[in-house]
């Protein structure tokens, strides 16, 4: 693959590529899988002429060639009977050295193996009728035993968003961890929110509705193109009580400080809460991605909690499973803002005493992402 096409490729624009070269990547996706068989692989090799040596186990078919090439590369570079890989092979190096001492390791590892479900969030009180028309479109769906409007759903084939439920506004694709932090924040009626690193807006949306879309939910920031992206939704679900501001990351300064209610500083992570779902991303990032994050962090939330009024709450989450990019900024913050203190709630998905403020969600226990979440009161 040429330097271009890896490029194009990281930025997920594999559809630009050109038609060899997705072909080539599909081979390579294959031939991981032991049980691809060799004639569909003659088939993508004759099609675009991939040239496998005759000379390689001969009176063989191109693609059974192939096969067993890949098949003695795999037992090279990883000696040894395959059957003995542990899970922890299905974590980077660095991230196990980082992970392995804290509590529930082996467990998280366990969860690695598949990928959590597909979470809706309901942006109206008729769930029962949601639940009856996505059954009727051939998915399976569970309710969360404390989460009313919070639905999973598997199986089927049907394209959510064709679905009349979500061209009314009547669903929101959320996984139940990202609803869980604008559970965690507990807005009220009529109160003004900002939500800082807005991005496309689920969180906005979900903050929205639980103020029953009263008052009003200011979403910023720094990229224009995932503001517009929020407008949109809002509008196809009807919030009347959502705004969007540019948001460059700096100093809440003038009017805006102390203007606002709530503050949710959703920050920049290394995603790594995220790598069941997808899994690339335990390959892509590096520890060092991950140690940059921390002053990344540090700055926005210190920047955004200027911006919330005495008495207020300010709101500090990531979809990291790191604590250098959850606990430690916190402490960070408090340490240099005496004037918040971390406030004790209850956990969103059980309903557990959070006494310390702060809570590291657990995807593999209701089947979810994994995200932290860390509650402040302004003095």
């Amino acid at each position: 693959m040429a330097p271009e096409e890896a490029e194009c490729f990281a930025r997920g624009e594999a559809w630009k590529l050109p038609e060899e070269v997705v072909a080539r990547m599909v081979i390579g996706a294959w031939l991981l899988e032991d049980y691809v068989p060799g004639e569909m692989l003659d088939s993508l090799a004759g099609r675009y002429r991939i040239a496998v040596p005759a000379a390689a186990f001969p009176g063989l078919p191109p693609g059974e060639r192939l096969l067993r090439i890949v098949r003695g590369l795999r037992a090279a570079w990883q000696p040894g009977d395959q059957g003995e890989l542990t899970l922890s092979e299905l974590l980077p190096g660095w991230a196990v050295e980082r992970l392995r001492p804290l509590p529930g390791y082996e467990a998280y590892l366990e969860t690695l193996a598949s990928r959590p479900w597909l979470w809706l969030r309901c942006q109206t009180s008729g769930v029962e009728r949601v639940r009856r028309e996505l059954e009727a479109a051939g998915l399976t769906v569970r309710s969360h035993p404390r989460v009313a409007r919070a639905l999973a759903v598997t199986g089927g084939t049907v394209n959510l968003y064709t679905l009349e439920l979500y061209r009314q506004g009547l669903i929101e694709v959320q996984d139940l961890a990202s609803q869980a932090i604008a559970l965690a924040a507990a807005p009220r009626r009529g109160q003004r929110w900002f939500d800082a690193c807005a991005g496309a807006g689920g969180k906005t949306l979900a903050l929205a509705e639980l103020m029953e879309r009263t008052g009003t939910v200011v979403a910023g920031d720094i990229r224009a193109y995932k503001l517009e992206d929020l407008r949109k939704r809002a509008r196809r679900a009807g919030f009347p009580n959502i705004m969007t501001r540019p948001w460059d990351g700096k100093k809440i300064s003038g009017r805006q400080a102390a203007n606002f209610d709530g503050v949710l500083v959703d920050a920049p992570c290394s995603c790594s809460g995220v790598w069941r779902r997808n899994p690339d991303g335990r390959w892509s990032t590096s520890a060092a991605d991950v140690d940059a994050m921390f002053p990344i962090q540090r700055e926005v939330l210190h920047n955004a909690a200027p911006a919330v009024r005495p008495g207020g709450v300010l709101i500090y989450a990531t979809c990291s499973i790191f604590p250098s990019e959850n606990e430690a900024v916190a402490a960070d913050f408090l340490a240099a803002h005496p004037e918040f203190t971390p406030e004790a709630f209850a956990h969103p998905l059980t309903g557990a005493p959070v006494a310390s403020g702060m809570l590291a969600i657990d995807g593999g226990e209701d089947n979810s992402d994994s995200m932290f979440v860390a509650r402040f009161r302004r003095r």
